[in-house]
Formats: structure tokens, sequence, C-alpha cells
């Protein structure tokens, strides 16, 4: 059966069908957030107390890690935020493929995620800088279906590397992410944001 509704993401340029495949390999490193608590107690032994504060720590700690993402992506080249955050998460997730499990390895992943979370704004800015008018409704569309590729994909997949594999779920993570960063930093412009020094109406002729 034909997906018709795919057909209404012809057509966009070349750079956001390459943040989309960024977005979801991004998306992927939850390969190992929804086994996080598996990991924390099978793996680790961790007591439920214990899981639960670290659990805990880890959400907490990521909102301010969006705001950091946010003014990033106001006063920063966003393409280079972007691939700097992931070749950070990259660096992480192959070590934790390469080490024994360890708590080093849950604090390696958690590095990780905070560079993915700091990422996040940039990707949505950058989109709006590379499409206009009714395609930029598209763009959008299209990267939150990445994202959710992404997150529907990774613990499927985690939870078959599991019990003897689990090194290999964050050396995929990795690589593929490493796939995309390659991608977008050859084959995305450059977009560095224009200071606002005048009105907002100005501000938009600028950019």
């Amino acid at each position: 059966m034909k997906l018709k509704f795919l057909e209404q993401y012809k057509h966009l340029g070349k750079e956001i069908y390459i943040l989309f495949w960024g977005r979801i390999v991004t998306s992927m490193g939850s390969l190992i957030w929804p086994l996080l608590t598996l990991i924390l107690e099978n793996k680790l032994g961790y007591d439920a107390t214990l899981i639960a504060g670290i659990s805990f720590a880890m959400s907490i700690l990521q909102f301010p890690m969006l705001l950091l993402g946010g003014r990033l992506a106001d006063k920063r080249n966003r393409k280079n935020v972007i691939v700097i955050c992931d070749l950070v998460t990259v660096v992480c997730y192959i070590i934790c493929g390469l080490i024994p499990l360890s708590a080093y390895s849950i604090g390696l992943f958690y590095v990780a995620s905070v560079f993915a979370t700091i990422e996040g704004p940039s990707y949505d800015a950058l989109i709006a800088d590379l499409s206009d008018g009714e395609d930029r409704e598209k763009a959008y569309s299209l990267q939150y279906l990445g994202m959710n590729l992404g997150l529907v994909l990774a613990p499927t997949i985690g939870g078959f590397l599991f019990k003897d594999y689990l090194w290999l779920a964050f050396i995929i993570s990795g690589v593929a992410i490493g796939c995309s960063t390659i991608l977008i930093w050859f084959f995305v412009r450059d977009i560095t944001p224009v200071e606002q020094t005048g009105s907002r109406a100005e501000y938009q002729r600028a950019r």
C-alpha cells in the first residue's frame, strides 16, 4: 500500500532530508534510555531507591541544558553547535561500547544525552533558516517524524541487544550519529545568526 502522506515531503531541500536523518539517529540515542532502569538493576545491581534518584537527577538536570541549547541557537552558528554536540555524543557512546559496563558508562551516557539535548534548539532554528513559506511547515513536520521514528526504533533494537550485546547498542548509536554528523558538516550550509541591534522588524529583514 502506497503511503500517500509521505508525498507531502517531496521537493524539500536536500539539507532538510539530511537533518531528518540526523533527527532519527539522534533520537536513537534513546536506545539506552528505555533500558536504563534494567541496566541499573540487572547489570549493575543498584537498588530501587538509588535507581529512582539517578533517573530523577538525570531528568531534572536536562532542563537547564535545554535553556542553554536555546541560548546557543540564538547566538552561535547553529550548524557548528550541532556538529560539536554530535562529536561529543559520538565519543561518549563509542567509549561506553568499548569499556566494561560500570557507573562510568552511565556517566558517559548521561554526558552524551546532555549534548543531544543542547543541540535540539539548533536543529529547530536551522530548519527555519533553511526553509520558507509553506515548505517550512512541511520541513518541521518531517523533523518531528524523524524524531518519533528514532524513538520507536530505539527501544525495539535496544531490547534485542540488551541481554548479550548491550555494548553494541552504544556502538550503533555512536556510528549512526557519526554518519549524520559527516553529512551535516559537508552538505548543510553555514548560517550564523545576525545580532539584533534594532527593532524586531529590522532583525527579521536582516535575516
